[in-house]
């Protein structure tokens, strides 16, 4: 690749990154138990694929701690949070603190995995297919079992920081 080339790529990666930083996400927090016990990731890339059959996709970036969880497991619950779990997001969107995301926060078992009551909807899948993208695989899960909460407010990020919707 010649210096300009280079130098154009570069560019376009700077573009695209802060292209993707104005789209408001919904924040979740994927959950997974293996025989080394409990993991997750806060994460924005998910979202539904389909109603028949009931599924939906969750990105991983390869290099992540709860891939070999996922792998071993071929389930994960997908909590979509609320804004209250804000520190919980930040806790298991960092690395710091692995061994300890789990000490905080209302946990349950739904299918078998850890869930967070306090997120707005905690969806339970077994994975059902995968593929490797760039840095990341993607997972579509065939949903099991869905426990939805009332009265919560969503938490999103936009912009490098979490927000939620303000006209109620």
């Amino acid at each position: 690749m010649t210096h300009s080339a280079h130098e154009a790529e570069q560019s376009l990666s700077t573009d695209f990154r802060q292209a993707m930083r104005h789209v408001a996400s919904a924040v979740y927090l994927i959950t997974s138990r293996g025989p080394d016990g409990d993991a997750g990731m806060t994460a924005t890339a998910a979202c539904s694929l389909s109603f028949d059959p009931m599924s939906v996709l969750i990105c991983v970036n390869r290099s992540a701690s709860l891939m070999r969880t996922l792998e071993t497991s071929g389930k994960f619950v997908l909590n979509i949070l609320s804004r209250e779990d804000e520190a919980i997001a930040n806790a298991f969107g960092s690395p710091a603190g692995k061994d300890s995301r789990f000490v905080n926060g209302d946990w349950y078992d739904v299918a078998g995995m850890p869930a967070l009551r306090s997120s707005l909807s905690s969806i339970a899948c077994d994975v059902a297919n995968t593929m490797d993208f760039g840095t990341h695989r993607v997972f579509a899960g065939v949903v099991r079992q869905v426990d939805n909460r009332q009265d919560l407010e969503e938490l999103l990020y936009c912009n490098g920081q979490f927000r939620h919707l303000a006209n109620r």
